[in-house]
């Protein structure tokens, strides 16, 4: 059994991939939130909240990196490697950038967190196989009522 999801036109799922890297580089780079003692408050399997923002903000990122990539002819592998490497090394990007920036530091513990938020793509693969990409019209007249006719 498969499952039909929607595929948006191409500009739009390249220009989601944008503001995602554009959101992480503005909250990284541009303007760093301000550390607050919640920062290094430990959740869920003893790690800082601070590595989770780079966890989830790396997921995020290589999600929607393999959303935009769905329609590319080449060899799964050969996608998978692509969107998960583009997103590591984009977090290291990051984090040598602020190496140079006054008050803010390369921190490994930050790039590991984004690598281990863009390898959370990987498992998407696998389920691939389960979904039909169709175009936007397509997939809402799944919804539109039957005519009966």
């Amino acid at each position: 059994m498969t499952v039909r999801l929607p595929l948006l036109p191409r500009w739009l799922r390249w220009s989601v991939v944008a503001l995602v890297g554009g959101f992480i580089f503005y909250t990284s780079i541009v303007t760093a939130p301000p550390e607050t003692p919640i920062d290094y408050a430990r959740l869920w399997v003893d790690i800082a909240l601070d590595k989770w923002r780079h966890f989830v903000a790396y997921a995020v990122l290589a999600g929607t990196l393999a959303y935009a990539t769905d329609d590319w002819s080449l060899e799964r592998r050969g996608i998978v490697l692509a969107v998960v490497s583009v997103t590591v090394l984009y977090g290291v990007g990051i984090e040598v950038g602020q190496s140079f920036l006054p008050g803010r530091y390369f921190s490994l513990g930050d790039a590991l967190a984004n690598a281990v938020g863009a390898l959370l793509v990987a498992p998407w693969y696998l389920l691939r196989r389960y979904v039909t990409f169709v175009g936007v019209r397509s997939w809402l007249r799944l919804f539109a009522p039957h005519s009966g006719r």
